[in-house]
């Protein structure tokens, strides 16, 4: 018994060691390249973007592929293959700008033909290729010759339109990979459904793939990708990129702690194992993919269906109790481990703006309580038991019980009906398996009897599609805008994404509403409310927990990791292009380039203004690397641009813009580094008509102590929202009507000021001059070696938080100083050849100043690297150790082999 262990073990080891690819060890042709291993539990289901199923599938296609636009590492959509949109004034139609000089894998051009190409291709035939159905649907179809007014057009040299069938708000996040023409056009819409493999994925994006992609992934073994040295938003730091799947997560906690692996995405059971391991650092945090889980009732209804499963699933009353008969709160901290947030509608937390919280209006929330659950089913019919008396055994409609269902449908639940229901659970993951085993012992106390059936997802794919299960657990994701996950629930989407198939009539109509709110965003917000409160209502979801990421990295290999909490679209999962930690991280001892701050824009809106009248905007971002070059690229939100070069000594640049037709448009300005972008918020712009009768507000913006120009200083006049940015010399101009006002100024590190009672008249200008007290004080400190003391010069120091970012590096002393306004800020200190500090909670106050110094520790002698017999050694260690823990440790399986999968829409 004891010797049948040990060599079980070695072959395990040895398994294990053959399996991992040790960082740092390459042939000396390859010598000074940079490797970088991912660890994941499931497999890359497939290498073409129309078959792929779950996150490593999507993370593949991200790397490998753009998007018309990406996200920024707050969600804010970024210019990527578009370098700009704008849409008419109903917004029915957009106009998207095509970045010129972007080259395929294959060393061809893209072009505006591919991308009209992409567009027209995923809306020729939704019952074949329904792939990324939600951010296309309302895209007017072409019908036989026509050419224009319908799908996607090039109107103009490197200029494409998109026509809708009605306003649509998301025109920025169509996140559609960006296909080339010339390998897809041959490639029917069933096939890319079906049966295309793309095992020579062909893109534009970060990395390419390996010739050797295809042959790897037939046979599971690492995917290998290299970097794109010529991509346009940044070429990243990492040569070669490995994608890795590992069969048990004690197996992949071993490759972290070893080193052959510098990334993984974990289980709780995985986090919670490397807690306090030395150079690994763990991240928790809800998902940027808005991943929730799902309690799902069946509302489909046909001959066949309605012959096998049981009518109450369509009674809003039942499935209204079994919400308030389910312990969110007990799954999410039971089940999950805490590793969540208890669930309730659509949109996910992670994006405030949209979510709606039920417990902010009375009487909505359904709030966990037996007792009212029990008392709603006697009220709604079903007071009968099968065991004579209440309580005793499985409750029973007491008649014939006939309504309308959500679905507005004329529905029957005959006398004698047991509450008794089938559950699907995917066989892949034990928490969902431990959350049915928890809600059939907990129903049952409300007297329904539930029936757990535990599948391959795969096999769950095909009950829950095919009606044959009338509840099951399963999931969504989306991402931050909610046109696409409010589509899932539409009637628009019953043709393969709709998956309890629920077509609620006045939910139909709120999600078409929101789409055309094109222009008012507030309006917007209100009508997703009540999409998500309908649906909330209905229970037809049982949405019970947002999901936690779990991950952990090296932090003696790369450096750049970035907090994913407080930006959580650089998680590991953001999967929409781009994604800014894998342009910006940087081997640890290696030049390092800092990217700039992401730019702040003044005025920040909105701005109320008049066709063909200036608006100036003052920009602002800071870059530590010294002697670099910076492009400041503002976009108006008309396809007109600006450019500005300068380098990273400036810190500020100012630009004007006049909109020539009424309309509401969005300011954004990106800085580039020569390797990453950083880019604002929007600014929303309102131009319309001036009236007849209007007159000018003037003046200037002075600090009141030295007398000095404040340039950049926002100057807002209400009621209206009329704002303008000051210039250089402090001053401003702004038309208004004739009437009376209130104007105010405000800078960044000055007290804000307030005029009232300011009287325009008629072809007439009123000066206001404002003179702002300063209220900031200073950061300040030294940084030095810990070898030998010295002062390190050009030092990167980053002091972030009260909402603010600033970058700024250290002088030939090692000092530096910072301006700052009252507030609690992190700071961070970095340097080629040393491992950065970060420290927290620096407060400051007006006029004084917080000394912070640092003292940087250099990278080890021989760098990061470790070689194959210290791999094995350690590889051996820790794999020996986490043998044991395997025993306690929850498996995760591998999904079920692809060629059983039926054709489903793929969940992103």
């Amino acid at each position: 018994m004891r010797l049948g262990v040990i060599c079980g073990l070695v072959v395990f080891v040895l398994l294990a060691s053959a399996s991992f690819s040790a960082p740092g060890v390459t042939t000396n042709a390859r010598a000074a390249q940079v490797d970088f291993h991912m660890g994941f539990l499931e497999a890359v289901d497939y290498l073409n973007p129309f078959r792929g199923l779950n996150d490593p599938s999507y993370e593949l296609y991200g790397f490998i592929y753009d998007y018309l636009f990406s996200l920024d590492q707050d969600g804010h959509p970024i210019p990527n293959i578009a370098t700009d949109a704008s849409c008419d004034l109903t917004c029915r139609n957009w106009t998207y700008a095509i970045r010129q000089g972007v080259k395929w894998s294959d060393g061809t051009d893209l072009t505006a033909d591919d991308v009209a190409f992409t567009v027209n291709y995923n809306i020729q035939n939704f019952l074949h290729l329904w792939a990324f159905e939600p951010y296309v649907n309302r895209i007017v179809g072409c019908a036989p010759n026509q050419a224009t007014g319908c799908g996607a057009v090039i109107t103009a040299p490197s200029q494409v339109t998109v026509y809708f069938d009605r306003p649509f708000a998301p025109g920025k996040i169509m996140f559609i990979p960006i296909i080339q023409k010339a390998q897809w056009q041959g490639i029917s819409a069933q096939a890319a459904q079906g049966s295309f493999l793309n095992l020579n994925p062909i893109g534009t994006g970060p990395f390419y793939a390996d010739a050797t992609i295809g042959s790897r992934w037939q046979n599971s073994q690492p995917l290998l990708l290299h970097k794109n040295p010529n991509y346009h938003l940044g070429a990243p730091k990492i040569d070669n990129l490995y994608m890795e799947q590992f069969s048990d997560e004690a197996t992949l906690v071993g490759a972290l702690k070893a080193g052959a692996i510098d990334l993984a995405k974990l289980t709780p059971n995985g986090y919670r194992a490397l807690a306090n391991t030395p150079n690994i650092e763990r991240q928790t945090s809800l998902l940027s993919t808005q991943y929730w889980n799902e309690i799902g009732f069946t509302q489909l209804s046909s001959n066949s269906v309605n012959k096998k499963l049981n009518p109450a699933r369509w009674d809003q009353n039942v499935r209204r109790a079994l919400a308030m008969a389910t312990n969110k709160d007990f799954i999410v901290s039971n089940k999950y481990l805490g590793f969540g947030t208890r669930g309730d509608t659509l949109v996910s937390p992670i994006t405030p703006f949209w979510w709606y919280d039920p417990t902010s209006e009375s009487g909505v929330n359904l709030t966990f309580n037996l007792t009212k659950a029990n008392q709603l089913l006697d009220s709604a019919g079903y007071s009968s038991w099968t065991g004579g008396t209440p309580g005793s055994g499985i409750r029973m409609a007491a008649r014939d019980l006939t309504f309308t269902n959500t679905n507005g449908q004329l529905v029957t639940v005959p006398v004698g009906t047991q509450l008794v229901f089938t559950m699907a659970v995917r066989q892949e993951f034990q928490q969902e398996q431990d959350t049915a085993a928890y809600l059939q012992q907990e129903w049952s106390s409300v007297g329904v009897q539930l029936n757990i059936k535990v599948e391959l997802e795969s096999a769950l794919s095909n009950d829950v599609y095919g009606g044959a299960v009338e509840t099951y657990i399963w999931y969504w994701s989306a991402d931050p805008d909610p046109n696409y996950i409010l589509s899932i629930e539409s009637g628009f989407t019953l043709d393969g994404w709709n998956d309890n198939y629920w077509n609620n009539a006045t939910y139909n109509t709120l999600y078409v509403d929101q789409l055309a709110a094109a222009t008012n965003v507030t309006q917007r917000q209100q009508i997703v409310y009540a999409a998500e409160k309908v649906n909330y209502e209905s229970a037809v979801y049982i949405i019970y927990i947002y999901q936690n990421g779990t991950w952990a990295y090296r932090t003696d290999r790369f450096t750049g990791w970035g907090d994913w909490t407080a930006h959580p679209y650089r998680q590991m999962d953001a999967f929409w292009g781009a994604n800014p930690l894998f342009l910006e991280l940087t081997p640890s001892g290696g030049p390092v380039n800092n990217c700039p701050t992401t730019p702040v824009i003044q005025p920040a809106g909105p701005v109320s203004t008049f066709t063909n009248t200036t608006v100036t905007f003052t920009g602002t971002a800071s870059d530590p690397d010294q002697n670099q070059n910076l492009t400041w690229t503002w976009s108006w939100g008309d396809m007109g641009s600006t450019v500005h070069q300068t380098t990273t000594a400036v810190t500020q640049d100012t630009a004007s813009h006049q909109w020539i037709l009424p309309g509401t448009y969005n300011v954004s300005l990106a800085v580039f580094d020569g390797q990453c972008t950083k880019t604002s918020s929007n600014v929303r712009i309102t131009a319309s008509t001036p009236p007849p009768d209007v007159g000018w507000i003037n003046g200037t913006v002075t600090d009141a102590v030295t007398a000095q120009p404040l340039s950049g200083a926002t100057v807002l006049v209400e009621p209206g929202g009329y704002a303008q940015g000051t210039n250089a010399t402090g001053a401003y101009s702004i038309s208004v009507p004739v009437g009376t006002y209130v104007v105010g100024a405000g800078s960044a590190l000055y007290v804000p000021k307030v005029q009232s009672n300011v009287n325009v008249s008629r072809g007439n200008t009123t000066i206001v001059d404002f003179a702002l007290t300063p209220n900031f004080g200073w950061i300040a400190g030294t940084v030095t070696s810990m070898a030998g003391g010295g002062a390190i010069s050009g030092a990167a120091i980053l002091i972030y938080g009260n909402g603010q970012e600033f970058a700024l590096s250290t002088n030939a002393q090692g000092k530096y100083n910072k301006s700052v306004a009252p507030g609690t800020y992190s700071v961070r200190a970095s340097a080629d050849g040393y491992i950065a500090v970060n420290k927290t909670g620096q407060t400051t106050t007006a006029a004084a100043t917080r000394v912070v110094d640092f003292q940087l520790s250099p990278v080890p002698a021989g760098g990061t690297g470790i070689s194959t017999l210290v791999y094995v050694g350690i590889g051996l260690a820790a794999i020996v150790a986490i043998a044991v823990a395997v025993f306690f440790l929850r498996m995760r399986r591998r999904r079920a082999d692809e060629q059983g999968k039926i054709d489903i829409p793929p969940r992103p």
